[in-house]
């Protein structure tokens, strides 16, 4: 029933996990999940029963390797990468193992069978402690699905049509993002999903608007209801008044002009005084640094080497990681690459000894895996060693948490360099730095700034090592506070700290690529940043705008603030009367602490 006409506007709160601006009629997708029953079998049964569920999985990989391999060639390969993650599970686990299993022992049907088995493992996903494990359940989830729609011939969700409608769901699959967006659908809304979910990165590739984190959403909203999606500040507006219509839709539109700034390509970036500001990108593969380049990028702040793990146990080879990192830095030139070395845990093994751990994001993993089960890490820095010569690259050690760390790593650098030199292997002088993200590493940054030859400030981690808070949780999204006098206070220490050595500092994550918090690296003495491909032209638009003097007056006011919002405030107030024009349009409404 539409009750929408006799409903006043309400506004709920929601985690912007998609940016941009959605309105249309809401429409449920309560799920096409079928129901599992359980049917006995005669031991004469059980073959042809195997066959048929081996019918079903090779159906199922056949769809999973076309929808991978039709998705590779674009230069973000995060669909890739998803449906590659569920082609591992039907091809390479021991999930469809265990399900023949319970076939031939239990002597059941496939349909139960595989209802046991991933009632199973979602069980052991639920319970993990680290909140990024526990959202992987949907990937068991959409290939328990996938694998039930194959036994039983059912049509797939892509006959249902949701054209400009705003789509409902208490938590949405992979694949249904994948089939929702040839309907072109005008938002998502979903009660679960965190910003690193797969699902809320499917819907940034698609530049679907997606609001997440709303509870009780089959009683908040009724089929047919007006809603507006707002991507950009973090909220849902049930039955919006006419005005609130107009606004919203100029506020979608010149969110769209302003995905599209006059190109610079080639031009250093400056600030209104004339500071040159370095801006670097952080990329997964060379594609994206070519766009990153024609935005006016120079050189490559964060090359995440993990990225070229394609899946579990499948660590690449030193010839293949030469390859990769050579292409890259020919795309460079003297901008330069800095490649962090794999930031990795146990769970990219097989067979690798190491008990699972509960709380992976403080486990053995980053440099730690590296210093324990060296061999990986010695390939990769002889790889590195090798792709330097005549070529601009460093090495960035990631997760460091004290000098020790740097100079056990230094250590295995000049062993290897050691045995490249008697093999007559001819290799480079990469210079290497430290990525500083954990509270350790920014209370002795003056020692660890005297032992390496520049920093890195990872900032999203950094804010969430400093304050204990899981930045993808949105149970505590209010206590991820990047405007935390705390974190402001640890970027400044590790400022001055590189700036008493003599070393330079690149600032990457979140804070440098976002127009809100930009102006206060530069007040803090920032000089060199690092982001994401998308972010670039937005933060040299607005740099060419602004003082080093104003942002530093800026920052002395900043720094006697005792909370994050008011921090926030005082930004918010200042950027509104004096760089209002600066900004992308609905930033300065977002809640930014």
């Amino acid at each position: 029933m539409n009750q929408a006409a006799s409903k006043p506007e309400r506004r709920l709160s929601a985690l912007a996990v998609s940016r941009g601006i959605g309105i249309g009629r809401v429409v449920f997708l309560h799920g096409d999940k079928r129901h599992f029953y359980r049917i006995d079998l005669d031991p004469s049964q059980i073959d042809s029963e195997l066959k048929r569920f081996r019918a079903a999985v090779d159906a199922s990989a056949t769809q999973l390797r076309n929808l991978t391999e039709s998705n590779a060639p674009d230069p973000n390969r995060s669909v890739s990468d998803i449906f590659g993650v569920h082609l591992l599970i039907v091809e390479e686990s021991s999930f469809i193992k265990k399900i023949s299993d319970v076939i031939a022992d239990q002597k059941v049907n496939a349909e139960w069978a595989l209802k046991v088995v991933s009632d199973e493992y979602l069980q052991k996903q639920f319970v993990a402690a680290d909140y990024h494990l526990r959202e992987k359940h949907l990937d068991i989830e959409d290939v328990a699905q996938r694998l039930l729609t194959a036994l039983n011939g059912s049509p797939p969700t892509t006959q249902l049509m949701y054209s400009g409608a705003v789509v409902v769901a208490r938590e949405l699959r992979p694949s249904a993002i994948m089939e929702l967006k040839k309907c072109n659908p005008a938002a998502l809304i979903t009660e679960r999903g965190g910003w690193t979910s797969h699902t809320s990165i499917l819907a940034r590739e698609f530049k679907l608007p997606m609001a997440s984190g709303i509870r009780n959403l089959d009683q908040a909203l009724f089929h047919g209801d007006r809603v507006v999606v707002d991507g950009i500040n973090g909220q849902v507006i049930l039955n919006p008044n006419m005005e609130t219509i107009k606004h919203f839709r100029a506020l979608g539109a010149a969110t769209l002009v302003n995905d599209y700034l006059p190109d610079e390509t080639g031009k250093a970036t400056a600030t209104l005084d004339g500071t040159t500001i370095v801006i670097r990108a952080n990329v997964d593969i060379p594609e994206a640094y070519q766009l990153a380049k024609n935005f006016g990028a120079e050189g490559i702040g964060l090359f995440r080497s993990e990225s070229l793990v394609s899946r579990p146990g499948s660590m690449p080879s030193e010839d293949e990681q030469i390859s990769a990192y050579r292409q890259l830095a020919e795309l460079t030139c003297d901008g330069g690459l800095k490649i962090r070395t794999f930031d990795i845990g146990i769970d990219h093994f097989r067979d690798s000894g190491f008990s699972p751990e509960r709380n992976p994001s403080l486990g053995l993993r980053s440099i730690r895996l590296s210093l324990s089960d060296s061999g990986h890490f010695r390939t990769q820095i002889r790889s590195i060693l090798r792709a330097a010569a005549g070529k601009k690259i460093d090495i960035v050690l990631p997760m460091i948490s004290g000098v020790s760390e740097i100079l056990r790593s230094k250590a295995i650098i000049n062993e290897e360099r050691a045995k490249l030199s008697d093999d007559g292997i001819v290799f480079g002088s990469p210079k290497l730095g430290a990525m500083i993200e954990v509270p350790s590493a920014i209370l002795t940054a003056n020692e660890i700034a005297q032992k390496v030859d520049f920093i890195c400030l990872g900032t999203n981690d950094l804010v969430q090592y400093l304050l204990a808070v899981d930045r993808d949780n949105d149970s505590v999204a209010d206590w991820y506070q990047t405007l935390h006098p705390a974190v402001i206070r640890a970027i400044n220490e590790v400022l001055e700290a590189a700036k008493l050595a003599g070393i330079p500092v690149t600032v990457c994550g979140e804070m440098a690529g976002s127009a809100f918090y930009a102006p206060l690296l530069i007040g803090l003495g920032a000089r060199d940043l690092s982001m994401n491909v998308n972010s670039i032209r937005h933060i040299r638009h607005l740099l060419s705008g602004i003082d080093v003097s104003e942002a530093t007056s800026l920052v002395d006011r900043v720094k006697a603030c005792e909370t994050a919002e008011e921090t926030e405030s005082l930004l918010h107030d200042y950027y509104l009367k004096n760089w209002s024009g600066l900004f992308p349009s609905g930033l300065l409404n977002s809640k930014h602490r």
